[in-house]
């Protein structure tokens, strides 16, 4: 992995051979905004300068826009419109502070996710469209679908959702999906759009390219302490073959629903959090594993709960956990895995943080007050809120390209 010469310059700017088996490849230059989005379920994405902590934008996403993505060179968003009977994706210009476009691409998008070298979008949906689940990938030069991929699955009425987040590998051919209804990682390789499907021991949440580019590791929720919670490696080639399987240990926790996983800025090792299943989602533990042996090193319990996001922040050294159930987040040393400080803030669960390129502030979204709160992380205290909508169904705060949304570039 290449060393970043400042958080401006192009993350693995320079031409690199593929770990793969490929040609050489170049990723776009990462470029931070000069501005946060705040996304609101409500429909609503506000821009909020960080130098003078205003909303200097109020733009309208569709509803149930929580979640989306930016281009790495920081000059647009695409927003996904979550929400019962919407079926776009808001494209926001970061440049005029408007909406450039706004596309159909199927039944309820849910993540939107730009590829790293900028020139597509990988749209995963909620919902179904004539009984098949669709993956949609928007051009990013003229913002139009160019490629619709149609699944079959078992159930044409499922009870829950059908998918939920997509990545993709670092040279931005494969992409990595999920199929809730059959419980199956959905890989498709955009070079040619050939699409593989491997089934799961339970239903598969998010999956991580490690950040060598040599594996992809799978977080699963689990079913019960029988068929727990894990995560599997598999190694990326020619093909995508499993390497080993990863438990959680679940020390003392009840309720169990693995949520999200991610590795350490430096790479060598992995965060899984157990978010706890049902109503009260009551996970609090974290386990580490090691990259290299894929062995557990160490497991912690949080102060927060229902946790379900890790946040690196810019530097490496912290990561922020945030959760689904109080209003607590804890941030943890990544050298020792100890939590450091817990912070209890507004009146609601604290979803995700985004961080200035500096590192020094990080912004917390609160679901139930909907109001972003500033944290300085050098001192870990609360500066104070930043209103944007003052409602519940506060999402995600976003400015930089990530890989998957709780990674920086590294």
């Amino acid at each position: 992995m290449l060393k970043l010469k400042s958080f401006r310059t192009a993350m693995l700017c320079a031409t690199t051979a593929l770990v793969m088996g490929f040609a050489t490849y170049s990723q776009a230059e990462v470029i931070w905004p000069k501005v946060l989005i705040h996304l609101h379920g409500s429909g609503h994405a506000y821009l909020v300068d960080p130098a003078t902590d205003k909303v200097v934008a109020d733009l309208a996403v569709g509803k149930g826009g929580t979640l989306g993505s930016t281009t790495p060179d920081g000059t647009k968003v695409y927003v996904g419109a979550a929400a019962m009977g919407e079926d776009t994706v808001t494209v926001i210009d970061l440049q005029t502070r408007t909406i450039a476009a706004t596309i159909k691409t199927g039944s309820r998008p849910k993540h939107p996710q730009v590829s790293p070298d900028g020139k597509l979008v990988a749209v995963n949906h909620w919902g179904l469209d004539n009984g098949k689940l669709r993956l949609s990938f928007i051009d990013t030069a003229s913002d139009k679908v160019v490629k619709a991929i149609a699944l079959n699955v078992a159930n044409a009425n499922p009870k829950d959702v059908t998918s939920m987040h997509s990545a993709w590998s670092f040279d931005s051919r494969w992409v990595f999906s999920v199929d809730r209804v059959d419980n199956q990682l959905v890989v498709i390789d955009t070079s040619s759009w050939a699409v593989s499907e491997i089934n799961m021991p339970s239903t598969p949440h998010y999956a991580v390219p490690s950040p060598d580019g040599k594996e992809v590791w799978v977080v699963l929720e689990g079913v019960d302490h029988n068929n727990p919670p894990m995560v599997i490696a598999y190694a990326v080639g020619k093909t995508v073959t499993e390497i080993t399987r990863m438990v959680m240990p679940l020390v003392g926790e009840t309720a169990l629903q693995g949520h999200h996983g991610n590795f350490t800025q430096d790479g060598k090792h992995f965060m899984m959090l157990n978010r706890g299943g049902g109503k009260g989602k009551s996970g609090r533990e974290v386990a580490i594993f090691d990259t290299a042996s894929k062995k557990l090193v160490k497991r912690l319990t949080t102060a927060s709960s229902g946790i379900g996001h890790a946040y690196n922040s810019p530097d490496g050294k912290h990561t922020v956990i945030t959760n689904y159930t109080n209003n607590v987040i804890s941030i943890v040393d990544t050298k020792t895995f100890t939590v450091v400080k817990d912070l209890t803030i507004g009146k609601g669960r604290m979803g995700h943080i985004a961080f200035t390129q500096d590192g020094h502030y990080g912004y917390v979204s609160n679901n139930q007050d909907g109001i972003l709160y500033k944290i300085d992380m050098r001192k870990m205290e609360l500066v104070g809120p930043v209103h944007t909508n003052g409602t519940k169904g506060a999402g995600q705060v976003l400015n930089v390209w990530t890989s998957v949304f709780e990674e920086l570039p590294r």
